[in-house]
């Protein structure tokens, strides 16, 4: 299983780094930082690059602490594995009208299904809450 990992640098909203890979020398870009009324948000990199993820992971700066992991993402490549999770099934709800996670907690915190807001804090708990109680958000990735 490979994994898609997203590097932070606290403290800056954008940073060239170089790595060494070998006897090359690879230049990152973290961006995508802000510092404003809402709060700082780091610079970042996400890739699923082994290569590239090894390079930061053996970087000075990561081992000091400057560089550090963001979000952990586990990729499946199987296929076998893809086509039996989409097949739909007939006793799910399917909401079509639910593109993004406030309309997805939103309806799983109504009616018929009454979750709590501490259930849904994150992308993967509101998933796993719709998977337990049979709904399907297919316009929601």
């Amino acid at each position: 299983m490979r994994k898609r990992i997203t590097y932070e640098i606290h403290g800056q909203i954008e940073r060239n780094c170089y790595f060494r890979i070998g006897k090359a020398l690879v230049r990152i870009e973290f961006t995508g930082g802000a510092i404003n009324s809402t709060g700082v948000y780091p610079a970042q990199y996400t890739t699923d690059n082994v290569l590239f993820q090894r390079a930061i992971e053996n970087s000075d700066a990561f081992r000091c602490g400057e560089i550090k992991h963001g979000k952990v993402e586990e990729l499946d490549d199987s296929k076998a594995v893809a086509s039996a999770t989409t097949a739909p099934e007939s006793d799910v709800t399917v909401v079509s009208d639910v593109t993004n996670m406030q309309q997805a907690r939103a309806c799983l915190m109504a009616e018929p299904y009454n979750c709590s807001l501490s259930q849904l804090q994150s992308k993967a708990a509101i998933k796993s809450v719709a998977k337990a109680n049979s709904v399907s958000f297919p316009n929601w990735i």
